[in-house]
């Protein structure tokens, strides 16, 4: 069997930042134990960065109508594994979503004031919501955000924070949309995206944000501060990292952006392996052209968080071998998964995990990022 220690890393990674974020709050909060064995095992690949991310999984003292149903990481948790990720070279950066993406707080009434659309909204992909997902920009809100953060953010050792920031699906249909009739959309975000880099800053933090907004607009790129880190996310083969990544560091960004390739393993039972493996080589490809600090894999749990855990480990090795640039030195990756996360069992489960991340490419897709057996198990009786 070989030996996880032996992997032929060159003096100097390809990327000075190498990243794991991986989703706790849709469904699936993983035990202190099982974090601890996934850290040591970022360690053995080199990873150097670790987030956590959070919409309502921290537990807030004020907020627990929020959490009490969530099994949230709690004060003493967060310290326990920052201090156990330094201790292996890795540092944990908190990732608390700040704007979209908060419906698990907008659907209860003490938060409804908070939200854009507090009566729902037509999602463009889903349909009808009954509550909010998005934060309405308002000072109030960047309140309610700063007082998370003052909570928040001792818990961690990191100089940086996530904002988050992506997919504010109903901003301009609700409460803004008399303000983004007169300046547009773009620049109503842009607006309360500065008030949370000014929390940030305010609690001593350098800012990391989702880029996809603002590069509908590239020439607003230029309008970021300079001290703000964007992170350019895309989840398929074909995803635009390089056009995404020139656009970012010509804007004066270069050294100071990360790309943020998928796993691929959401919405599917096997994981979309073929997809991951071409789309974190394009995003690593197209961050190393232009200059990028990091990589940042994103493990995702949309949808109920229903991908076996072991969908992980191949997506985390190929990351790990397109952050230091020996992608071309390895041929056997089955027996470098079975030393790395299968080390006291039998050879074969790398084998068997390799095997089974192709399912989804011999079967007919929906549309992406979803997988046939996952789709057609959750798919609603009366549409088909």
């Amino acid at each position: 069997m070989a030996s996880p220690l032996v992997l032929p890393f060159p003096s100097n990674p390809r990327f000075e930042r190498r990243g794991l974020m991986l989703d706790i709050s849709r469904n699936r909060v993983p035990t202190m134990a099982w974090l601890k064995w996934l850290i040591d095992r970022l360690a053995i690949l080199r990873f150097n960065e670790l987030q956590l991310y959070m919409e309502h999984s921290f537990a807030y003292s004020a907020h627990e109508t929020v959490w009490k149903e969530a099994s949230p990481m709690t004060a003493h948790q967060i310290k326990e594994i920052d201090l156990y990720s330094a201790a292996r070279g890795i540092e944990l950066v908190p990732n608390q979503n700040s704007f979209g993406h908060m419906e698990r707080w907008l659907k209860h009434d003490a938060y409804r004031p908070l939200a854009e659309c507090p009566d729902g909204f037509m999602h463009p992909i889903a349909g009808w919501k009954h509550a909010g997902s998005t934060l309405y920009p308002s000072e109030g809100s960047a309140a309610f955000i700063d007082s998370l953060y003052t909570e928040l953010l001792p818990n961690f050792q990191a100089t940086m924070l996530h904002i988050g920031g992506d997919e504010p699906w109903e901003l301009g249909q609700g409460r803004s949309q008399q303000a983004v009739a007169g300046s547009g959309k773009h620049a109503v975000y842009l607006g309360f995206l500065q008030k949370l880099f000014q929390l940030a800053s305010k609690h001593g933090r350098q800012s990391q944000f989702w880029a996809d907004i603002v590069l509908e607009r590239p020439d607003l790129v230029a309008a970021l501060p300079s001290d703000v880190l964007p992170v350019i996310w895309g989840y398929e083969a074909d995803s635009p990292f390089n056009a995404h990544c020139k656009t970012v560091a010509g804007a004066g960004f270069g050294g100071n952006f990360y790309v943020a390739p998928g796993a691929g393993s959401w919405n599917s039972f096997s994981g979309r392996l073929d997809v991951a493996a071409a789309n974190i080589a394009n995003a690593a490809d197209a961050a190393a052209s232009h200059g990028a600090k990091g990589i940042l894999l994103t493990a995702w749990g949309d949808n109920g968080h229903h991908q076996p855990t072991p969908t992980l480990y191949t997506p985390l090795l190929l990351t790990a071998l397109e952050a230091w640039g020996i992608r071309d030195e390895i041929t056997d990756l089955a027996s470098l998964i079975d030393a790395i996360f299968y080390p006291e069992n039998a050879p074969g489960n790398g084998a068997a995990l390799l095997a089974m991340g192709q399912i989804d490419s011999l079967l007919p897709q929906p549309a992406p990022p979803n997988s046939f057996l996952h789709s057609a198990l959750f798919a609603d009786p009366d549409t088909l």
